[in-house]
């Protein structure tokens, strides 16, 4: 492995981490039940790997069947990737590492659609966009640091019955253009 981004933005680990992230702790078996198209022994191999590099935990064991049952949670603060990691990614990586984002952005959508009508997705909140911006280097500080603190606001929030899950993915890409 490289680096964290690596680590976190492989197409199972992605994954394995938003199902630590929307619920509360899982098992492997939990986990095998969500990601069913992932086969059991690569679950555990990816699993291991999160392991190793602490950004996952076994909060709990239990004896099941005569087997240790271990569940497993996120290590929030673990998952940010160093502004020093992301200077040092090539541009091959940052491209490989951007398709794998989107390409779980574009599965979770998919698979929302499948399984929702048309008319609930206002009601649930599903949208996206795409809307230029024009901001001084001032004005887009303000506004991810805007964007931070609301996230941060509800961030911990638990799940409960009022409460639906909703996944916010979010991306800035600069554009070149002319300056009048």
């Amino acid at each position: 492995m490289k680096g964290k981004a690596d680590l976190l933005l492989h197409p199972v680990r992605m994954r394995i981490v938003q199902q630590l992230l929307l619920n509360k702790p899982l098992t492997i078996a939990q986990l095998g039940e969500i990601l069913e198209d992932v086969p059991q022994a690569t679950l555990y191999r990816h699993v291991n790997l999160l392991l190793e590099a602490n950004l996952i935990e076994v909060i709990e064991t239990q004896k099941v069947k005569g087997t240790e049952e271990r569940k497993f949670s996120v290590k929030i603060d673990n998952l940010q990737i160093p502004e020093s990691e992301i200077e040092t990614i090539s541009q091959e990586d940052h491209i490989r590492h951007f398709s794998v984002f989107h390409g779980n952005l574009l599965q979770l959508a998919t698979s929302y659609l499948a399984n929702t009508s048309p008319e609930q997705y206002e009601q649930e909140g599903f949208s996206y966009a795409y809307v230029p911006l024009h901001l001084s280097d001032e004005e887009f500080q303000e506004l991810t640091q805007s964007i931070q603190q609301a996230i941060e606001k509800v961030f911990n929030n638990q799940l409960t019955p009022e409460r639906t899950t909703r996944i916010f993915g979010s991306m800035f890409i600069p554009q070149k253009s002319l300056k009048e």
